[in-house]
C-alpha cells in the first residue's frame, strides 16, 4: 500500500526455524486438534481436520520445504498450534511449534532473501524476503506460493537432518487431548456467515494473572533491555524507551488493577485514539483467534473495577482470562498524563 511505513507480520517458530507471515491474511489460531491422514494427498500434507464444518487441510511446514521424511519424522505436542488461511476462499492451515510475537516491521527493514550462489529465477521459492527485528533475522514466507502445489521445493533446499529440533514421545492423555480437540472444532456451529465472530487476542501475563488484549490496538511486542526512568512523574509513569527512534513512554497497569508490579521485562506496544504507549507486562502467553459467541460475563467477583476496565471472560486452554479494556484503563484510571511540567 503506497505510503505505508510498515506491516504488521505474526512470527511463529517451527523446530529452530523463524517465520512470518502478514497478519491481515491469518484467518484464526487453533490448538493442534487430531487430525487424518489421507491417501494421495501431497507427502507436506500432515491430514484433514473437520472445523466448524468445513473440511482443512494442515501443512507440514518442514516437508513442504523438502526435508525428507526420515530427517524430519517427529511427533506432534498439544503445545504446537494451527494457523489458519483464505487460500482462494479455502481455509488451509500450516502446523507451527510456538506462536513467538507481533512485530509492525518497517519497509525499509525487509530486504529480498540472499540467492546463496544461486541464479535469481531459482534463488528462492517460499521465502522471498526477510526482516531484521533487533538481533533477529526473520524470514517472510509468500503463503500463495506455500499453497500452491504448482511450487516445488528447490533441489538443494533444506533435506538434511534437522537437528535443531527436539520432540518429546506423546502420553496417552496428550492423544486424548488432541482427540478432544478434534471433536470440539468438529461440532462446532458452522462459521457460514458468520466471519466475524472471531476475535483476534493476545494472552498476556501482568502482575501474575493472564488477561487478553484485542489486537486491533496491538503495534508489536517488544523486550525491555534498559529504559530511562522520568523524574516527577506518577509511580505508573515506568520510564521512555528509544524503539527504533520513537521515544516511547513505558506505563505500568497492575495499580490500577490491584496487582504487584513484576520485572519490567517486556511490553506490548498499543495505539488508542492519536497515541503510542507502552505496556508493562511479565510475558506473550499466547495469540489466539477465539469465537465471541463463546465469551462470559464477568464474575461479580471482579467487583466496581469490572464494569470500567473488565469486558469479558473468555475460555483459553482450560482456564478462564479477563479481556481488559485498556482504553478505559489508560483513561478512567487516569494514567495518561497530559501536563507540562
Amino acid at each position: 500500500m503506497e505510503g505505508q511505513s510498515s506491516i504488521s507480520y505474526l512470527v511463529f517458530r517451527v523446530g529452530r526455524f523463524v517465520y512470518a507471515v502478514p497478519t491481515i491474511d491469518v484467518r484464526e489460531i487453533i490448538h493442534l486438534p487430531e487430525f487424518r491422514q489421507v491417501d494421495e494427498a501431497p507427502d507436506y500434507i500432515a491430514g484433514l481436520v473437520s472445523i466448524r464444518g468445513t473440511v482443512v487441510p494442515l501443512i507440514d511446514l518442514g516437508m513442504r520445504f523438502g526435508r525428507t521424511s526420515s530427517a524430519h519424522h517427529h511427533q506432534y505436542m498439544t503445545t504446537d498450534k494451527v494457523i489458519i488461511f483464505n487460500c482462494d476462499g479455502s481455509p488451509t492451515g500450516i502446523i507451527v511449534n510456538e506462536i513467538v510475537d507481533i512485530y509492525e516491521i518497517p519497509a525499509d527493514s525487509i530486504v529480498p532473501a540472499p540467492a546463496y550462489g544461486r541464479d535469481a529465477v531459482s534463488a528462492s521459492v517460499f521465502i522471498e524476503t526477510v526482516a531484521k527485528i533487533d538481533e533477529d533475522i526473520i524470514m517472510i514466507l509468500n503463503q500463495k506460493k506455500l499453497f500452491d502445489p504448482v511450487y516445488k521445493p528447490t533441489e538443494d533446499s533444506l533435506t538434511g537432518s534437522d537437528a535443531g529440533q527436539s520432540f518429546c514421545q506423546i502420553a496417552d492423555v496428550d492423544k486424548s487431548i488432541f482427540h478432544k480437540r478434534a471433536l470440539e472444532l468438529a461440532s462446532s456451529a458452522s462459521r457460514e456467515g458468520q466471519e466475524d465472530d472471531l476475535m483476534p487476542l493476545a494472552i498476556v501475563e501482568a502482575g501474575g494473572e493472564l488477561f487478553g488484549i484485542e489486537l486491533d490496538v496491538i503495534r508489536e511486542f517488544i523486550n525491555i533491555n534498559e529504559y530511562r526512568q522520568v523524574p516527577c512523574c506518577p509511580a505508573h509513569i515506568v520510564g521512555n524507551i528509544n524503539l527504533r527512534g520513537e521515544i516511547l513512554t513505558l506505563i505500568d497497569i497492575t495499580g490500577v488493577l490491584s496487582l504487584a508490579r513484576g520485572n519490567i521485562k517486556s511490553a506490548v506496544v498499543v495505539a488508542i485514539d492519536n497515541f503510542t504507549v507502552g505496556i508493562c507486562i511479565d510475558n506473550l502467553s499466547d495469540i489466539l483467534y477465539l469465537p465471541v459467541s463463546g465469551f462470559k460475563e464477568l464474575p461479580a467477583a471482579l467487583g466496581q473495577a469490572s464494569e470500567d476496565f473488565f469486558e469479558f471472560t473468555a475460555l483459553y486452554d482450560g482456564r478462564a482470562v479477563v479481556v481488559i479494556n485498556l482504553q478505559s484503563i489508560l483513561y478512567k484510571g487516569n494514567l495518561i498524563v497530559n501536563e507540562v511540567l
